[in-house]
């Protein structure tokens, strides 16, 4: 019975479509008859009684409709247009999900991969104070070639060694006129003297010419006196053989001729003698028994030539150490300024990575001030797995993809350090990365021309030399399916 009941009340709380009246035509009898029906029935006879009641009349059957295939046709063709679209759109789905990750698994990759450069350090090349507020420069900002970074000014640099050839200048050029002053005393006592020599020389060869005639003119007079003595001597000799003359006037004769012929001859010595003399006095030097070979004005003259040669020697030297001097007090000069003042100048086009000091700020040699990036050696440093590092060698090709960019920057694998961490000076070390693995630098020499992507990361992918067989088909095909990922 119960289930009956239960059957009964889900049957009335089943929506009918049918209206009232129809409900109450449906039951065949007047309201007032129903409850004589209702008397003396049982529970299964009433459950019965509200079905047929309650029953919802059987809907009409609509005619069928006459076939019309036009209309269906558009309806269908439009459903498999729908399908396809979906289906394509699918297909991109996939493909786009899926060739990207299965070209990441079958291609050697790095793990992580950072745009690099070298930062070219300025250190203090001389102890001082950090001036010129207006020259210090500003991080990020361009640094063309040449271009002054900082001034360094020191007002202890030690100027000994300039005061010291100062001093040394001034006391030679001191000395210079003293020993110019003597010189020209010492040359105009050798003109007095040279002169006198000259004047002595002079009247010395009057006196030996006025000799020489002299005694030409005695040998004259001997000539005449040796052809009288002949004559008498012949015409005596006559006279003796003749027996008119005696033997004594003819010895007396003779005699007179040979002391004419000696006479003669001694004449001709001694004008010979005087002739020599004279040539040598001509000549500048003087032979005789009663002076020297020079006189004394020349002797004297000749000290004097000596004391003016050592003196222009002297004066000579002295200008030659004053202009050694003055070229070394300009070599410390200029030493001198780079040490009390320096200019720091960019080596070549960078950015300012870092200022390190600031103006009023005491420095030490050596010390470093600012650290400039520059941009054109970038290189990418990145890491990869063990697996991959074996099978690369230096030198081989790599392209570099920049994150969130499309395309590649063909490169080459120019160091490979593994574990160990080089001490570099790049602007990124490659101590900071995040993930450990073997550490690798690769040459990008496009991205380095291109723009000064310094710290931008990416992932560097690797063609080592040897790598084929069925991997390598895979990658091709994938990457033929992606040429841009």
């Amino acid at each position: 019975m119960t289930t009956r009941l239960n059957k009964a009340a889900k049957f009335q709380a089943r929506p009918s479509s049918a209206s009232p009246k129809d409900l109450l035509a449906a039951a065949g009898a007047a309201p007032e008859n129903v409850p004589e029906r209702r008397v003396g029935l049982d529970v299964r006879a009433q459950s019965a009684l509200l079905q047929e009641a309650f029953k919802a009349p059987e809907p009409l059957l609509p005619e069928p409709p006459v076939a019309n295939p036009s209309p269906a046709r558009p309806g269908a063709a439009r459903r498999l247009a729908s399908r396809a679209v979906k289906s394509v759109v699918g297909l991109a789905v996939v493909v786009v999900a899926g060739v990207g990750p299965v070209q990441r698994l079958f291609e050697f990759s790095s793990v992580e991969a950072v745009v690099n450069a070298r930062l070219i350090t300025l250190r203090a090349p001389i102890d001082g104070r950090i001036a010129d507020a207006d020259l210090v420069p500003t991080i990020g900002a361009m640094a063309p070639k040449g271009q002054s970074m900082l001034r360094i000014s020191n007002n202890r640099a030690d100027r000994t060694r300039l005061d010291d050839l100062q001093r040394q200048i001034d006391q030679a050029e001191s000395d210079r006129p003293g020993l110019a002053t003597r010189l020209a005393r010492l040359k105009q006592i050798y003109e007095q003297l040279f002169h006198q020599a000259r004047a002595f020389q002079a009247g010395r060869i009057r006196e030996l010419e006025e000799r020489v005639m002299d005694l030409k003119a005695q040998a004259s007079a001997t000539d005449a006196s040796e052809l009288e003595a002949i004559s008498n001597l012949l015409r005596t000799k006559t006279l003796a053989d003749s027996g008119y003359q005696t033997t004594v006037a003819l010895e007396r004769a003779e005699r007179d001729a040979k002391i004419a012929a000696q006479a003669k001859q001694s004449l001709n010595h001694r004008l010979f003698a005087s002739q020599v003399e004279l040539e040598a006095a001509r000549r500048g030097e003087y032979v005789g028994d009663s002076y020297n070979d020079r006189p004394s004005s020349l002797q004297h003259a000749d000290e004097l030539s000596v004391r003016i040669a050592e003196t222009e020697a002297e004066l000579d030297a002295r200008q030659q150490r004053i202009a050694g001097l003055h070229a070394a007090l300009e070599t410390e000069a200029s030493r001198y300024v780079e040490l009390s003042n320096a200019e720091m100048p960019s080596p070549t086009d960078a950015r300012v990575w870092e200022v390190l000091v600031s103006p009023g700020e005491e420095v030490r040699k050596g010390q470093d001030l600012v650290r400039l990036l520059d941009c054109s050696g970038a290189i990418v440093t990145t890491t990869v797995r063990e697996s991959v590092f074996n099978r690369l060698r230096l030198g081989e090709k790599a392209q570099f993809r920049l994150s969130g960019q499309p395309g590649r920057y063909d490169g080459t694998v120019v160091r490979m350090s593994g574990i160990a961490a080089p001490s570099d000076n790049l602007a990124i070390q490659s101590s900071a990365a995040s993930s450990g693995g073997y550490r690798i630098a690769v040459s990008i020499p496009d991205l380095a021309s291109t723009e000064c992507a310094v710290g931008r990361t990416g992932t560097v992918v690797f063609n080592p030399k040897g790598d084929g067989g069925f991997v390598q088909t895979i990658r091709d095909a994938v990457s033929f399916l992606l040429p841009g990922s």
